[in-house]
């Protein structure tokens, strides 16, 4: 059975009655007595004792950092009052730059995940709930379902070494499941989230070009020595991944209702244009119809009508390969 501590509560109790002084706004100093008839752990003493006791614990919040400053109280000459410095005691607004901010809420969802749960009991959860989220506005949303889930602690810690150090790393590459493997090595710049995917960017020694790959692609990640071409000062590695990606690939803008929070993966990323309907500019075709088939039927294309017809098309066949009779997105009932 937890005992209880008396004096603890007490403390927090006070604590809280000088933040809701200030906050409210009413009452914005406190006197020995008004304490001893309003704040729990107080009204049980005389009224000497309770004094004795207030004043000894504004003595220990003090020497705790909590900025209790004695006023005159204007209400009653004959009562020392007690303010709250509430512009020393609030911690100052966190502020974290775009790059920053992905670090924080990547480090916040792999704490959360399969490999690296471990991490969960670090401070980065701890920071990114506390103010992370201020800056995550401008960078790519991170989901629980992404490249993340497939990352190793030591992968991450020798690709984060390697940034910090300017190293290069040597890893097998494959370009799909099925792919064949080959070894490549690069000097590595950073690690790029980009639509819940996570490239690793950096300049590629085999073929003297800047490349970026995805860590799902990738493996068996070790240190090769120093690195010969260091990052340029002005290197956006976030618009060189976007680059990478889009050559070769069909870009379009996508226009979609969703109801509020469904399909996070696709709203988090898009601009909201009112009544459920989002807007998403320069998204990679085949993702966004495997996306959206994947959210349907809380997703429903309204344009352009080949992204429809293509979303419809996937999942007619994956009811096709599964035998299911549903009705699908944009067709009529019998």
């Amino acid at each position: 059975m937890t005992v209880k501590d008396e004096p603890l509560e007490r403390l927090t109790n006070l604590t809280f009655a000088f933040l809701d002084a200030e906050q409210n706004g009413g009452r914005r100093l406190l006197t020995p007595s008004w304490v001893r008839d309003n704040v729990a752990g107080y009204s049980d003493r005389g009224e000497e004792a309770s004094r004795k006791m207030f004043r000894r614990d504004i003595g220990v919040l003090r020497a705790a950092g909590v900025p209790i400053e004695i006023v005159a109280n204007p209400e009653d000459s004959g009562q020392t009052g007690y303010r709250l410095q509430s512009e020393e005691y609030s911690l100052p607004e966190l502020s974290f730059t775009p790059g920053e901010a992905t670090v924080l809420a990547l480090a916040g969802d792999m704490g959360l995940g399969r490999q690296l749960a471990a991490f969960a009991r670090s401070g980065w959860t701890k920071l990114a709930a506390a103010g992370a989220s201020r800056e995550l506005g401008t960078v790519p949303v991170v989901s629980m379902v992404n490249d993340t889930a497939h990352l190793a602690p030591q992968t991450l810690d020798t690709l984060l070494t390697a940034c910090r150090l300017g190293r290069r790393i040597r890893f097998s590459y494959s370009r799909g499941p099925v792919g064949q493997v080959s070894t490549r090595q690069m000097d590595v710049w950073g690690l790029v989230n980009h639509r819940d995917r996570l490239y690793i960017v950096g300049h590629d020694t085999d073929r003297d070009a800047v490349r970026c790959f995805r860590i799902t692609r990738v493996r068996d990640i070790v240190a090769a020595g120093p690195a010969s071409v260091v990052r340029p000062v002005d290197a956006d590695l976030q618009l060189l991944v976007a680059e990478a990606l889009r050559r070769g690939r069909e870009l379009v803008d996508v226009r979609f209702t969703a109801p509020p929070g469904s399909a996070g993966e696709l709203t988090g990323a898009a601009e909201y244009l009112g009544n459920h309907s989002h807007l998403l500019r320069n998204v990679d075709r085949d993702w966004f119809v495997r996306t959206a088939a994947a959210h349907a039927p809380q997703v429903i294309v309204t344009e352009p009508d080949d992204i429809r017809r293509s979303v419809i098309e996937t999942l007619s066949a994956s009811a096709s390969c599964h035998g299911a009779g549903a009705v699908l997105p944009g067709e009529e009932t019998p």
